[in-house]
């Protein structure tokens, strides 16, 4: 027991860290990719969808992505998750095709993108810290349950406070090597 604690809250940690990682490569890439919509959902029947996987996503040109939805019913739906997405994008509705344009990297761009990685990053420490927050519950739990010792809660209490300064540590390594790839 006393291991899959320990198990259980670095899968977490890792799984919520991994997500950080790929969400900060998207918003900060530099080249136009499909897999720049890849972490956008659509609320359909009380169900989130990923929109790729009800719409095709293709590179129209240097600048726009052409997204093409299964049912073009949905159409208004998927352009409005694609502008409260925070890709600081801009939308345009043709026929049953929906053109996002992709503005060029400027320095204000830059600042703006670097703005919402900071954001993200902070979201994501706050996340590393409710997952602590929670193991830490579960920790209070099996020592009230005599299913562990006071000395075991101590050090379960210490090797969790420990992943979670590595886990926030690693966020704050990668933010300022974004930061860097960004302005140099």
């Amino acid at each position: 027991m006393y291991n899959s604690i320990i198990d259980n809250n670095k899968k977490n940690m890792q799984k919520c860290l991994n997500i950080f990682i790929d969400k900060i490569n998207i918003l900060s890439s530099n080249r136009l990719s499909p897999h720049l919509l890849n972490n956008i959902f659509l609320k359909l029947n009380n169900k989130l969808i990923l929109i790729n996987h009800i719409s095709s996503i293709i590179v129209e040109n240097y600048s726009t992505l052409k997204v093409t939805p299964f049912d073009s019913t949905i159409l208004k739906n998927i352009e409005k998750s694609i502008v409260l997405s925070n890709l600081d994008v801009t939308t345009k509705i043709i026929g049953d095709s929906i053109y996002v344009n992709i503005p060029p990297i400027t320095e204000f761009r830059k600042i703006k993108i670097l703005k919402n990685i900071k954001i993200e990053a902070e979201l994501n420490k706050i996340s590393i810290r409710n997952i602590r927050r929670k193991t830490n519950n579960k920790i209070k739990f099996f020592f009230k349950k005599k299913q562990i010792s006071e000395d075991q809660e101590k050090k379960l209490y210490n090797l969790i406070q420990k992943q979670t300064i590595l886990y926030i540590s690693h966020i704050k390594d990668f933010l300022k090597k974004k930061e860097k790839e960004l302005f140099n």
